[in-house]
């Protein structure tokens, strides 16, 4: 090899690499990701969430690690892809790897130089990357940032490009060159990005649920090429402290070396088999005689005599000339195009990749609580639309590019582009040949729609959503991106140049929908939530937004067809017709016409924006909400309120039209021992025709921005009431979404959800503090005293006293309409029901849903669900007998004789358990897939019924910690109908999944102890409801089986009386005195509930030898974490929970140790048996970090082997209850 050949080898291309549209525009790219990333857009998922607490840097090195592993994916890989694959195809086509080959340079001097010279314009790149994020991050000046910035340290910027960046770029590099060489196909080398772009976004970075395989997970992390799954399950996922990430440096570990060492081997073989390539290409194929023989290659017969001219003259051919019709021109380009489509290797790669693709993610999709999705045809549709849109443009962007650069790199446009086709017909026959690559996908994304369904083996497949969300919805976008991206071809000529404006418009439009700032208006590919499907409806909330956005969509297409064809150049550049197209005459013309087609397009786009400003979530919207809470909150945040003492509303839905009606009335007491002079009610921003009442008189309250302020003629003094009357209409919800969004509350033909949680259907007494606060105004929360809970304190929720209520619901007559209590009355009068619903038994919140179901009946339970959706029903149904049955004998007897349970449509994925009337999305329990291991159907009811007691029967205090006497106490009581419906197997299996959940979710630095939690930080709600499950739970272990339910009775039954509400604190001084050991009942408070204890065991040096009467285990266990809890460690054999089928082979030995913090323990396990397993804590007794980390696995059998650390697929025993 000579070094000055390669030297040149390198200079040219590294030369010609700065002069490449795509080096500018990935550099612009590159320059306005790092303005937009410095806001703090995507940082480290840690620290104090509370003003001036401390706060993930952006700067730091974990910070940029985490950047680069998309970055390097989401940009790089696409446009490395293009350099350096179509960088010898290029000498190719252009013809001059001819010239280079006729000189001394060898192919190893030609592929190592153009190889290092791609690399090295990348490296270059980085280190631009670095600067502008350096120059971004500590020098543009940013208010709203300082919080987030850190000291500068160049290590923290070179080390990502070093680690993530330059392994990942010389994979890359090396594949992509010798897919290039290799296939001589431009769309081959975008295969490499596309399949490594689907794999790793849509499965590896995503899917990890709980019940995962440690090993399994590992192996994930190896195969990542962008190294971000090693990345968040090492160090990101379990918070380790904004201290940690903010000042320490990645530690890499082997598996992370590993992962690196795979992608420079397989980049440099990469490389290699390049060279080998070239140089086969320069010798020639080489054949056998036998070979030659057998394909009909005659021997050469030396010099050729010519032959003589003979053949009849032109004339007598009888050819005519004229201009081909559109139609036949079309057809007649479509069919060639497509004979070359079908020719390429492309599709036949792309088809068994999108069917492990789709059918992996449709079969291992997860949803609440980590738990198996059970599909629906519309469900898989549109879980899998994403992916689909994403690979479809991507290969469409392809596939049309090099379908129109092919007639210029292989000669033939000079003849082309002279004959008399159309250039209308030239672009659409080519636009409908590469429409079959999105045909393709779609046809076999379909194929694994129905496997999977088929796998699964209780939905049927139903052919009506895929036609409806991939045909009516998805094709208009396919059409509009094929016309754009011709349309930039079109105007700059240049394969790269439109490879990089294309690109661009699609990174920018990914990353506007990341940041949730993309709306109706300008969500062209329908990405992010724009599809939130129903099998009870399709679309009914944005359906008129859906029809604009597709009308905008259609529209472009067409205007950018008209573009495409205007600005296509069949001639070469003519310096006086430049001149003439120039003149302004000329050029109105041409806008004039074009304006013509966008005129729909910017119609729709028009419309689109009013109704996004006017929407749901729109600008009116949040000003009306912003002026509520700015003129309300110092005057009437925490003013003293009058009980309720009865509620009679009258509610009148009409679905068709999202409308309904109400009138009715509170009569209000004074429970207070002060009197009222002004009531507060809030009222709905979507009511009209409003009129009041007070004692039966018409009234006009004062509205302060929908606050409505009731002054009584004199004050009430305590026991005085008044009744407050109201009448309006209105429309639910009232406009569209901002671009697909959670509708909580709504009036549609699909079904009718009402809440007193919001003033959907009747007012809600006092200032809704939540309403109207933004990011831009939100207050630190209220701090309050450790002692707040003594006296009385108010309800956290609902009225602060029980009360009556009469609701009667009149809707169409198909539909059946729950309230509260019991049907007293249930008539049919001219097309319309009317249900009335009294309270056998007073309550606290009132709730309406209403929808088309069948009933399944139960021991004082029903539940009301879509015909559409049986399969769960049984399950659940048998989960509301037990729930009712078991939590009545438990904590105290069910006070209402009726327990309904409603399904309505996921508009927004809840549940809710409202006194007598639960209600469910759709996705939550009806279509969950259950199994041993994640019982979800069982999971969800078990907790919404619980809330019948815990949210219902005992309310807890509007202050910190209440809400762990309703979430908190929901997970513990599932925990306990779990263990004595499914078995231990059940609640150890939902008990590792909170855990984890909690594990995953906590921030460490922003977790404040129990007793403080007030749902206002990012990381309360897995405190609430998984710690605090878990926290209950080892109480009553702690305490006994026996004790801890005659202190929850007594406990619950004495605040379920009383107008003061319970707070956490109340809740333990109700429990200490059924405490056997009272320290020890103190130490565990305040190690809980007081502090943050937080354990997390190692087991290290592991070994077993033979002994004469069996086995000796030796271990050492550390506690890392913190707390002080009894664990158990068991030696084991075998699988805990066999199969029916098989032999139980399970065998275990124990023993008992104590850790505090930082404590470790060596201990000897004896065991009759052969151990194969250690495992800390095998009953899943003791809230712990990393569960599976906590097992070791044998290495061998052989005596004095040591046991390695691995994962556990243990079965746990059953166990009795400790009493």
């Amino acid at each position: 090899m000579s070094f000055r050949r390669l030297a040149a080898s390198f200079g040219i291309e590294f030369k010609h690499t700065f002069r490449r549209p795509l080096f500018f525009f990935l550099a612009v790219i590159l320059i306005l990701s790092a303005w937009g990333l410095s806001s703090g857009k995507m940082s480290i998922s840690s620290g104090d969430s509370s003003v001036g607490g401390t706060k993930a840097w952006i700067t730091s090195e974990f910070a940029q690690t985490q950047m680069m592993t998309f970055i390097i994916l989401l940009y790089y890989a696409f446009f490395i892809a293009k350099a350096a694959g179509l960088m010898l195809l290029r000498d190719h086509e252009t013809q001059v790897d001819v010239l280079l080959h006729s000189t001394p340079l060898t192919p190893r001097e030609y592929v190592w130089g153009r190889f290092l010279a791609v690399t090295g314009g990348f490296v270059v790149l980085m280190l631009f990357q670095v600067a502008v994020n350096a120059f971004f991050n500590h020098v543009v000046p940013n208010p709203s940032a300082q919080d987030i910035r850190g000291p500068f340290l160049l290590r923290s910027y070179l080390v990502p490009v070093l680690t993530i960046g330059l392994p990942f770029l010389v994979f890359f590099t090396g594949l992509s060159m010798v897919l290039g060489e290799r296939t001589r196909n431009a769309v081959m080398v975008f295969v490499l990005p596309v399949a490594t772009l689907l794999v790793c976004g849509f499965f590896l970075w995503t899917w990890s649920p709980s019940w995962l395989d440690l090993r399994v997970n590992k192996l994930f992390q190896v195969i990542d090429p962008a190294g971000y799954r090693w990345l968040n399950e090492t160090l990101l996922k379990v918070d380790r402290g904004v201290d940690y990430y903010n000042k320490h440096a990645v530690p890499y570990d082997a598996l992370f070396w590993l992962n690196r060492a795979w992608l420079l081997i397989l980049g440099i073989a990469g490389v290699l088999l390049t060279e080998r390539a070239v140089a086969q290409s320069l010798r020639g194929a080489v054949i056998s005689k036998r070979q030659a023989k057998s394909r009909g290659v005659a021997p050469a017969a030396g010099i050729l005599a010519p032959e003589p001219a003979h053949g009849a003259p032109l004339a007598g051919l009888g050819m005519t000339g004229r201009q081909p019709g559109f139609l036949s021109s079309v057809a007649t380009v479509a069919r060639t195009e497509l004979r070359e489509l079908l020719r390429q290797p492309g599709l036949y790669i792309f088809i068994p990749l999108i069917l492990v693709q789709v059918l992996g993610n449709s079969l291992l999709a997860v949803g609440a609580f980590d738990t198996p999705v059970l599909l629906t045809p519309g469900t898989s549709a549109v879980q899998i639309a994403n992916q689909v849109i994403l690979l479809v443009l991507l290969l469409l962007l392809f596939y049309t590019v090099e379908s129109l650069e092919r007639e210029r790199t292989t000669g033939l446009s000079q003849i082309l582009y002279a004959t008399p086709c159309r250039t209308a017909a030239f672009l659409a026959g080519k636009a409908v040949a590469n429409s079959v690559v999105a045909l393709v996908v779609l046809a076999a994304s379909l194929v694994a729609s129905w496997i999977a369904l088929l796998v699964q083996h209780t939905v049927p497949f139903s052919f009506a959503p895929y036609a409806l969300i991939w045909g009516l919805l998805l094709i208009p976008t396919f059409l509009f991106w094929t016309a754009f991206v011709t349309a930039i071809y079109a105007a700059v000529g240049n394969r790269y140049a439109s490879y990089g404006i294309a690109l661009s418009a699609l990174i920018y439009t990914g990353f506007r929908t990341l940041t949730r700032e993309i709306s109706w208006a300008g969500n062209w590919p329908l990405w992010g939530r724009a599809l939130r499907w129903s099998d009870l409806g399709f679309f009914e909330t944005d359906r008129l937004a859906l029809v604009l956005n597709r009308v905008m969509v259609l529209g472009g297409a067409v205007f950018f067809v008209a573009l495409a064809v205007k600005l296509f150049e069949r001639r070469g550049a003519d310096a006086v017709r430049t001149i003439h197209r120039l003149a302004p005459r000329t050029l109105g013309a041409a806008a004039l016409r074009l304006g013509g087609f966008a005129l729909v397009p910017l119609a729709a786009w028009t419309v689109l924006v009013f109704q996004v400003t006017n929407g749901l979530e729109g600008g009116v919207f949040k000003k009306e909400t912003k002026d509520y809470w700015a003129k309300n909150l110092k005057t009437w945040l925490d003013a003293p309120l009058p009980d309720i003492a009865r509620v009679d509303v009258a509610v009148t839905v009409d679905p068709k039209r999202h409308a309904l009606r109400s009138a009715g009335t509170f009569t209000l007491v004074n429970g207070l021992d002060s009197t009222l002079a002004q009531i507060p009610l809030t009222g709905g921003l979507d009511w009209n025709h409003l009129k009041w009442t007070m004692d039966g008189k018409a009234y006009e309250p004062e509205d302060r921005k929908h606050l409505f302020v009731f002054t009584p003629e004199r004050p009430l003094a305590k026991g005085d009431s008044v009744v407050i009357g109201w009448k309006w209409d209105g429309f639910l919800p009232r406009g569209i979404t901002k671009n697909g969004g959670n509708t909580d509350e709504f009036v549609l033909p699909s079904g009718v959800v009402l809440t007193g949680f919001e003033p959907s259907f009747l007012p809600v007494i006092g200032f809704m503090e939540g309403v109207g606060e933004t990011k831009d105004n939100k207050t630190e929360a209220r701090k309050y005293p450790r002692d707040y809970w003594k006296g009385i304190t108010r309800a956290g929720y609902g009225a602060t006293a029980w009360f009556p209520a009469r609701v009667a619901i009149t809707g169409p007559a198909e539909y059946t309409l729950n309230g509260p209590g019991v049907c007293t009355s249930n008539t049919v009068k001219g097309g319309l029901r009317t249900q009335v619903w009294e309270t056998d038994h007073p309550i606290k919140i009132l709730n309406i849903v209403c929808g088309k179901w069948k009933t399944k009946q139960g021991h004082g339970t029903t539940i009301y669900y879509d015909p559409a959706h049986p399969y769960n029903v049984e399950e659940m149904s048998s989960t509301l007998d037990a729930a009712r049955h078991w939590y009545s004998e438990w904590f105290l007897p069910y006070p209402w004789r009726e327990l309904k349970l409603s399904e309505f449509p996921a508009l927004a994925g809840y549940a809710q358990g409202f006194g007598t009337n639960i209600t469910f999305s759709e996705n939550m329990g009806f279509l969950t897939k259950n199994d041993a291991k994640t019982d979800a159907t069982f999971l969800v009811t078990a907790h919404e019924a619980a809330h019948q007691w815990w949210g219902n029967i005992l309310t807890p205090a509007n202050g910190p910690n209440g809400d762990f006497l309703s979430e908190g106490m929901a997970h513990f009581s599932t925990l306990l109908l779990f263990e004595k419906v499914k078995g231990a197997r059940g609640r150890m299996e939902f008990a590792k999944g909170i855990e984890s959940r909690y594990g995953d979710r906590r921030r460490v630095d922003d977790e404040r102890p129990m007793y403080d939690i007030d749902g206002k930080r990012e990381s309360d709600e897995t405190v609430m409801y998984d710690r605090g499950g878990w926290v209950f739970w080892m109480l009553y272990d702690f305490m006994g089986h026996d004790r801890a339910l005659a202190g929850l009775q007594r406990f619950i039954r004495t605040w379920s009386e009383s107008r003061d509400h319970p707070a956490l604190q109340d809740f333990v001084a109700s429990m200490r005195p059924y405490a056997r050991d009272p320290v020890a009942y103190d130490a565990f408070v305040k190690e809980w509930f007081e502090d943050r204890a937080m354990p997390e065991y190692r087991v290290t040096g592991a070994k077993k030898e033979k002994r004469a009467q069996g086995y000796d285990v030796t271990l050492t266990v550390r506690n890392t974490g913190t707390g002080r809890m009894p664990v158990e460690i068991a030696a084991t054999s075998g699988e805990r929970w066999a199969k029916p089928s098989k032999e139980p082979s399970y065998r275990e030995s124990r023993e008992g140790i104590v850790l505090g913090a930082g404590e470790s323990k060596a201990l000897t396990i004896h065991c009759s048996f052969s151990p194969d397993k250690v495992v800390v804590d095998p009953d899943v007794r003791v809230l712990q970090l990393n569960r599976k980390q906590a097992t070791v696995r044998r290495a061998g059998r052989a005596s004095g082997r040591s046991i390695r650390p691995g994962t556990s697929s243990w079965r746990p025993r059953p166990s009795p209850t400790r009493r």
